[in-house]
């Protein structure tokens, strides 16, 4: 866009008004309005974790929302893992990333859904993320098939009940009575 269209555009706007401050700033908002048109944000599906792993993805594991799915980005030129997931294999005893390895996490992996990391919390059901985010099923099951993959085992599709039930206190319930006045 030339110079002189975007004064015009600027012109156009304001018509009458003063180049104080405010206008400045207003002229600062019209340029970013003009110059750069907003983008919309990508809408990443999330997918639990059941047993596939991408081979060209870094190989550690990321805590997405306590489904500890395999981290996404690219792996370092030689290397199992991405940049970040590196720093963390430097800081534990293991050398692996904080939450583990995705290879040693399918191994392990069962209907249970019992796979816990140390000093983490325990794996929980897909559908309690879906709920939680608002997700729609049906685009997940797309994406799914456009992998080629199994769908989402019923475990990952069942709420998990919870077995602790609170216990309702019963309200002491007093009587307010004269002394002369017995029960």
């Amino acid at each position: 866009m030339e110079t002189e269209e975007l004064f015009t555009q600027i012109q156009d706007k304001l018509e009458g008004k003063y180049y104080d401050k405010k206008t400045f700033r207003l002229i600062k908002k019209i340029y970013g309005e003009i110059s750069q048109p907003k983008k919309k944000k990508s809408q990443k599906i999330i997918l639990p974790f059941y047993g596939y792993i991408f081979n060209d993805k870094c190989f550690g594991i990321k805590k997405n929302y306590n489904l500890y799915t395999q981290c996404l980005k690219t792996k370092q030129n030689g290397e199992f893992y991405c940049k970040s997931c590196l720093k963390q294999c430097k800081k534990t005893n293991n050398n692996k990333p904080l939450y583990g390895d995705i290879r040693d996490r399918k191994e392990q992996w069962s209907k249970e859904l019992t796979w816990k990391p140390k000093n983490c919390s325990k794996e929980v059901a897909f559908i309690e993320v879906v709920d939680k985010l608002q997700l729609d099923l049906n685009k997940i099951n797309n994406e799914i098939k456009k992998f080629k993959w199994r769908e989402i085992p019923e475990c990952h599709l069942k709420k998990e009940e919870n077995k602790r039930k609170k216990r309702k206190k019963q309200k002491k319930q007093y009587h307010l009575c004269s002394s002369d006045e017995e029960f």
